[in-house]
């Protein structure tokens, strides 16, 4: 399967109790899709996709954080880093 890459954007996170995960968020046709799955030399391979209806409010501050570095450098439009804002200020815990 192909995928665009222009608007993917990859990350890795460390819970509390020290697992490691692999997040992806991708914009396509103007909606968010994230998914993640566990990160480790082993698993990382194996493991499949969770793909998340509603991410979490520390990914969608992360992909807001790259978004930001990325629209100072000029690489994306201030249309996309507004789109991420707005998701964050909508969120609501539990629902979705």
């Amino acid at each position: 399967m192909s995928r665009q890459t222009r608007n993917l954007y990859q990350w890795k996170t460390r819970a509390e109790d020290g697992t490691k995960r692999e997040v992806e968020a991708q914009l396509f046709g103007g909606k968010w899709e994230f998914q993640s799955r566990p990160s480790s030399r082993r698993a990382s391979e194996d493991a499949e996709w969770t793909v998340h209806a509603k991410p979490s409010l520390e990914d969608l501050q992360e992909l807001e954080s790259m978004i930001f570095n990325k629209y100072q450098r000029k690489h994306v439009s201030f249309d996309q880093l507004e789109g991420v804002r707005k998701l964050i200020a909508d969120w609501t815990p539990g629902v979705g």
